[in-house]
């Protein structure tokens, strides 16, 4: 091996450790913002309870209505988007579907699974971007 396929080698190897740490910055970033979008759910949830709380202080009847008292409850659901997963069918790795590998993977030779426990059971390998 001579000089520049070394160093052509060398700089794949740097590029795809740069790959691998940006896609590693990106999920990092993509968890904090589930948080975050979370955190602001409920926010707005113990703003509204706190709105109604003082509509229904300012609009009290008299003592002598005998209505029953009602209580609305808000309950906000969000629901995360599945995980896909991405093989070639001529590797022995698997990926999430965004992960730089998996791009790359042409269309007839793509492989999906819902799960990682199905591509772990077809005996594949875990990318770094799965674990």
């Amino acid at each position: 091996m001579n000089q520049i396929e070394k160093n052509i080698m060398n700089s794949f190897r740097l590029a795809k450790r740069d790959i691998i740490k940006l896609q590693n910055e990106f999920i990092k970033l993509s968890q904090t913002q589930e948080r975050l979008a979370e955190m602001i759910n409920k926010i707005n949830s113990n703003e509204l309870k706190l709105y109604k709380k003082l509509k229904n202080s300012q609009s009290k009847k008299p003592k002598n209505s005998r209505k029953p008292k009602t209580k609305t409850i808000v309950k906000t659901i969000t629901k995360k988007a599945p995980k896909i997963y991405v093989s070639s069918k001529d590797s022995n790795k698997f990926h999430l579907s965004n992960c730089p590998f998996a791009k790359n993977i042409k269309p007839k030779h793509k492989e999906t699974y819902k799960s990682k426990s199905k591509a772990l059971n077809k005996g594949l390998k875990p990318c770094k971007c799965v674990a």
